[in-house]
């Protein structure tokens, strides 16, 4: 009789995968930040538009190029294990962004942006394969 996974093992697994996508991120080290999401990458953007894993590393790409400092910070609020083993999870994220206006002056932008996201287990880990924006506010 196959045991049944440990939703919250799983939960700790992912928490590990967000930490180092994280650190990716913010050290704007695309190579690895990539590596956090499967080739067949579907990334469903707030006005509904799917992209792919290369042109999401393009548009983020050019956005970290652009700020002089980044930060994000992700809370789970759900977390379900799906019949086909991938691992599906709402979460918010909360990110700081800043650029350099005028050599003296910065300009800082929130964003909040809340999402599905679905996990897969490959043999590098769990990767995500599947986004949807549920929603995105920028101040």
């Amino acid at each position: 009789m196959a045991t049944e996974p440990d939703i919250n093992a799983i939960a700790d697994e992912l928490d590990s995968v967000h930490v180092a996508a994280r650190k990716a991120f913010c050290e704007r080290n695309i190579e690895a930040y990539q590596n956090f999401f499967t080739e067949d990458l579907r990334y469903v953007q707030p006005d509904g538009k799917a992209i792919g894993r290369a042109q999401l590393m393009r548009d983020v790409s050019k956005q970290l190029a652009q700020f002089k400092t980044v930060d994000s910070e992700m809370t789970r609020e759900f977390i379900a294990i799906n019949d086909d083993g991938t691992v599906t999870q709402i979460a918010s994220q909360n990110g700081t962004y800043s650029v350099s206006v005028f050599v003296v002056f910065t300009k800082a932008w929130k964003i909040k942006r809340r999402g599905r996201y679905t996990y897969r287990k490959t043999a590098d880990g769990w990767r995500i394969c599947d986004v949807e924006v549920l929603s995105e506010t920028v101040n």
